[in-house]
């Protein structure tokens, strides 16, 4: 056999792989690097554009899914039935003794031409969380490992060609709050490099507060300055008031209220001596 034979049968078995025979069609996770693929009960694949034979009028794509120890279980049933829809109503389909699968529907196998792109669609199982109808698209079970595979079904309820199952998928497992090492050997060393550089800059802050604090107040020529005496307070005398001579001065300080009682403000810094 020649190398052009050898290719030219390549090329059919690589047309007819991805025009309408399923079972070499593997799920697999979405590509899209801003969207996370996989996570406690959900899961992010790639759309079956160019798995199915076009040729089945009124027939849908759907999905089942399910515990990877179930797959089994789903083809023996799936082949021995008229319908598998029914096979598995999501509401019971995780509880103990049930099948651990369920089947939701993805679209109509027209809106999966082999000329659509893939990378930009996606389907999300469990998208819609915990539903209470026999074949809606509710969550997994967190932290299982499930697998997928899309079917091809007709208006009647038949299965008409399947996909392969995907790989085993590992949902992520919730850690509990007492499992997590909270100490310092928990850490890593970009934290403390953080930590550190943090409390230091606060050292420092409060360092610099405290020196200006400290020169506001020092001492020049012998002589305290305070604070005070560089904030100029506008006067207030109340207007029903103004024929008595400062009636709120308190007479303690007479002496000090006549040399300003001219002045509309109290007295500046260097008026007087300290």
């Amino acid at each position: 056999m020649n190398t052009k034979t050898v290719i030219r049968l390549m090329s059919l078995l690589s047309i007819w792989m991805w025009t309408g025979e399923g079972f070499f069609f593997q799920p697999q996770l979405t590509t899209n690097p801003y969207l996370a693929s996989v996570t406690t009960n959900t899961v992010i694949l790639q759309r079956p554009y160019c798995v199915f034979d076009q040729s089945c009028p009124g027939c849908d794509v759907w999905l089942v899914a399910g515990l990877c120890s179930a797959t089994g279980t789903f083809d023996a049933l799936a082949s021995s039935t008229t319908n598998c829809l029914g096979l598995s109503p999501y509401p019971t389909a995780f509880q103990p003794s049930s099948r651990n699968f369920f089947l939701t529907k993805v679209g109509p196998l027209s809106s999966f031409p082999c000329n659509q792109s893939t990378t930009d669609h996606y389907f999300i199982v469990g998208a819609e969380g915990s539903c209470h109808v026999a074949n809606c698209n509710g969550v997994l079970p967190a932290g299982s490992n499930v697998c997928f595979k899309y079917l091809l079904i007709d208006a009647n309820g038949t299965l008409v060609n399947s996909s392969n199952w995907s790989s085993n998928v590992t949902l992520v497992q919730l850690l509990s709050c007492n499992s997590i090492n909270d100490g310092l050997s928990g850490r890593s060393g970009a934290m403390c490099v953080i930590t550190t550089l943090l409390c230091v800059a606060l050292a420092l802050l409060l360092l610099l507060a405290l020196l200006t604090c400290l020169k506001c107040c020092c001492k020049k020529d012998g002589k305290q300055i305070s604070v005070m005496n560089s904030i100029r307070i506008p006067r207030y005398d109340t207007h029903n008031l103004k024929e008595r001579a400062h009636p709120y001065d308190n007479p303690s300080y007479q002496s000090d209220v006549k040399n300003y009682s001219s002045s509309d403000t109290l007295p500046k810094a260097g008026t007087r001596k300290l």
